[in-house]
Parts: structure tokens; sequence; C-alpha cells
């Protein structure tokens, strides 16, 4: 069975997950890796910022990570 998930890149995108209630892990990913790295399992997003997402009482930066939300 194939996980169907959502790239949250935009303010918005990061609104509709914490709204839905949606389960958001936390991915890190280079250039040449089409996969990427699972960092943090995460949970329900609970705030944000143009700098960070707090994601089960932890923030982490933007840039540097990948943030997906789980389609049920």
């Amino acid at each position: 069975m194939n996980t169907i998930y959502k790239v949250l890149e935009s303010d918005k995108d990061f609104f509709v997950a914490a709204l839905a209630q949606s389960k958001v892990s936390v991915w890190y990913r280079e250039d040449p890796d089409p996969i990427g790295h699972l960092m943090d399992y995460g949970g329900i997003v609970e705030g944000y910022t143009p700098e960070s997402i707090k994601i089960a009482g932890a923030r982490c930066v933007r840039e540097r990570f990948e943030f997906r939300a789980y389609i049920k």
C-alpha cells in the first residue's frame, strides 16, 4: 500500500494542514536524493512563521527541511 502525501511549501499549505489536523512529518533532502531521509515523524502543525514551522512542540527551519502532510 502506497502512502499518499502532499509536500507543504506555502503558508496556505501549512494553514490548511493545521485546520485539517493532518499529520505532518519532517524530511531532509539533498538535490540528488529523490526520496529524502525521515528526520521526525512529526505531528500536527501548531504554528508557522516565514522562517520556521512548529510541529509537536518543536520548531524546524523551513528552508532546511521538507514537510509532508499525509492524506487519508
